[in-house]
């Protein structure tokens, strides 16, 4: 991910739901030049937010999400909004597009998905330290890690927050071809090219999902074998 990308859009500046992010993808798969969609998008997050933040910091947030990804995600975002036949639940094309737009919210998802696997418990209060750890500690750290909190339990990927512990909700189903996007999405959001395919089963950051036999039909994800007991995914 070039140094651009990071700084552009780098923390959340508001808190997400599925509708938001539903009327970004809807807006994404319209045949209409570029140039109108970002009018659009504005018009449908009316429904959802106030016409002030419709306009400025929903609309900035949802359109890197679905309209303008930075470069490194532009392939796998356009496959999600050709191919969203392939999620059986759009929670898990919008958490893995948010993982691959913003690694800040990947940072989060880690944070989460290490406790979950050590079976201790974490509060907002934890997250929000381990950010500062990570990414420094500007208001914006702070209240981005609350609004990415926050915009997981809204899709119902975790329960709990504020003074109660935070608990995973059940892992959802995952497609063989959405498995494979998941892991793509994993790569993006730890900037890496490539990971043994035996731990990108038990990723934390996909902690929400069950990831089952994932695709080599998947366009941009080839396996490799390196040396005689491992194989890794790579991006193509």
């Amino acid at each position: 991910m070039s140094d651009l990308d990071k700084k552009r859009g780098r923390y959340l500046e508001c808190a997400l739901s599925l509708p938001i992010l539903e009327a970004g993808h809807r807006v994404a798969a319209l045949d209409a030049p570029a140039e109108d969609k970002s009018s659009l998008l504005e018009i449908a997050l009316r429904e959802h937010v106030s016409e002030l933040d419709a306009a400025t910091k929903t609309k900035k947030t949802v359109a890197r999400v679905w309209l303008n990804p930075p470069r490194s995600a532009e392939r796998m975002i356009r496959w999600a909004v050709d191919n969203p036949h392939h999620f059986y639940d759009h929670r898990i094309m919008h958490a893995g597009a948010l993982l691959a737009t913003y690694p800040f919210i990947g940072s989060v998802f880690t944070v989460l998905g290490r406790a979950f696997a050590l079976g201790s418990s974490t509060f907002a209060v934890d997250v929000r330290n381990r950010s500062v750890d990570l990414w420094g500690g500007s208001t914006a750290v702070v209240h981005g890690t609350s609004k990415a909190i926050t915009s997981l339990k809204r899709l119902d990927l975790i329960t709990g927050g504020g003074r109660s512990p935070i608990v995973a909700g059940p892992p959802m189903e995952v497609e063989s071809h959405a498995a494979s996007w998941l892991i793509h999405s994993a790569l993006l959001t730890r900037d890496q090219e490539a990971i043994d395919t035996y731990e990108a089963l038990g990723t934390p950051e996909l902690f929400w999902a069950n990831l089952v036999d994932p695709s080599a039909d998947y366009p941009f994800l080839e396996k490799h074998q390196e040396g005689l007991n491992r194989t890794v995914w790579v991006i193509r």
